[in-house]
């Protein structure tokens, strides 16, 4: 949801709120006000008939056709003593000449006469329609809420477009912002305030997160860099110690040290290129021929899949070309390859590469089980444990299709593990 329709939508139940709160008291306040002055002229129309009455002059006459009129009757003590001597009520009359009924105020008072009875006045006068008042401020009030409300929302509009266009900018620029490249800082002129401290606070931020980052690259490079040298060095003197006369138990434990150091090796190259992919430095894209990196991944891996007796077909009934890294391309291949035969378990294995229109599949046989689907692409996630693998194959095979718009699948599928590449 945009800030803009966010705050015209608080802005609107909150008038909403106040606009009904508002016209109940409203309605409360004119109903009091109207029925005071009903009263006031009810006691002036009762003192006068009283004092015609004691006076003993002619009352004004009763049967007027409406419902004001009054009447008197004699009462007794005990009703005078039990009763309020003055009292108003609301009550619904019945008039003869309408033939209708109508709201009436009514007001009842007890006082003496000359002969020193008591008598009860009971005068009535016409009052309005409550019904009908609530009824014509609920119109006034909506049709007052919906001009209000209207006149918010495009004025509200209108000046969140008009002060947000700094904050609108300065999005356009992080989402542009990339730290592998140095960006030119933000140029958002503003008056407001907190947007120039916000702009500053950006500059610093992306200024100090590139050169992390640069010192970040240097780091792995180097590191990198720095381990691949030693470990070449060891290699070397090892297979030099391999040409002279040794034991054959010597001999042995050498081999063993020199897989372990190419396992650290590939396990040093695994963690460099993965670093690249996060820091995104493979950004460059051309249309890849995957059929050609497949066929070429054949030949290149034929002595690894005879050593591991892995039976190896493919079938091409497509010709996909992805945009992506070519570097990124090939690694991906070659991780899939790779990580089909070494994790052929049996000897007589097979692995099946089929290349679609849009994707492309490798199944091989291997663990006679599926694998744990949630952690399959995780690092350094070994299933059974195989001599031989870093357990950074398929973690580089998923850095690779997020990086690159692709998305990659793992079934068990009729005692085949199948990883199924294609793009989303």
């Amino acid at each position: 949801m945009k800030l803009t329709t966010h705050i015209i939508r608080q802005v609107s139940a909150f008038l909403f709120v106040v606009l009904t709160l508002w016209s109940v008291l409203f309605y409360l306040v004119m109903l009091d006000e109207i029925t005071d002055e009903v009263d006031d002229a009810i006691d002036l129309y009762a003192e006068s008939v009283i004092t015609r009455y004691l006076a003993g002059k002619e009352l004004p006459d009763t049967d007027n056709g409406t419902n004001n009129s009054f009447h008197i009757r004699k009462v007794s003590d005990e009703y005078a003593r039990i009763h309020p001597h003055l009292s108003y009520t609301d009550e619904t009359l019945y008039i003869e000449a309408k033939q209708e009924e109508e709201p009436a105020r009514v007001m009842k008072t007890i006082f003496r006469s000359a002969d020193g009875g008591m008598m009860e006045l009971t005068v009535i006068t016409p009052t309005i329609e409550k019904k009908d008042l609530m009824e014509s401020i609920a119109y006034w009030i909506l049709g007052l809420y919906v001009t209000v409300v209207l006149t918010i929302i495009v004025v509200n509009a209108w000046v969140i477009s008009r002060s947000m266009r700094p904050l609108y900018r300065l999005l356009g620029w992080l989402d542009r912002y990339n730290v592998n490249e140095q960006t030119e800082p933000v140029d958002n002129p503003t008056k407001v305030t907190e947007f120039q401290t916000l702009n500053e606070a950006v500059n610093r931020f992306s200024q100090r997160n590139h050169e992390l980052f640069e010192q970040q690259k240097r780091f792995i490079g180097d590191a990198s860099h720095e381990l691949q040298t030693p470990i070449a060095i060891c290699q070397n003197r090892l297979e030099m110690l391999c040409d002279t006369d040794l034991a054959e138990e010597q001999m042995g434990e050498v081999i063993k040290t020199l897989q372990t150091l190419e396992h650290m090796s590939e396990l040093n190259r695994s963690l460099l290129l993965l670093s690249k992919i996060d820091n995104r430095q493979y950004l460059d894209t051309v249309p890849v021929d995957m059929a050609a990196l497949v066929q070429q991944a054949q030949v290149e891996y034929r002595r690894m899949a005879s050593e591991h007796k892995v039976d190896v077909a493919i079938r091409a009934e497509g010709h996909p070309v992805w945009p992506m890294n070519p570097a990124l391309a090939k690694a991906l291949v070659h991780n899939l390859y790779r990580n089909a035969l070494v994790h052929n378990l049996k000897e007589g294995g097979e692995l099946h590469i089929y290349i679609g229109i849009e994707d492309i599949t490798f199944s091989n046989t291997g663990a006679p089980t599926s694998l744990d689907k949630a952690h399959i692409f995780d690092r350094f996630y070994k299933a059974g444990g195989r001599e031989g693998s870093t357990g950074l194959g398929l973690a580089i095979v998923k850095a690779i299709c997020h990086t690159s718009g692709l998305a990659v699948e793992y079934d068990f599928v009729e005692g085949k593990h199948r990883f199924k590449v294609g793009v989303l």
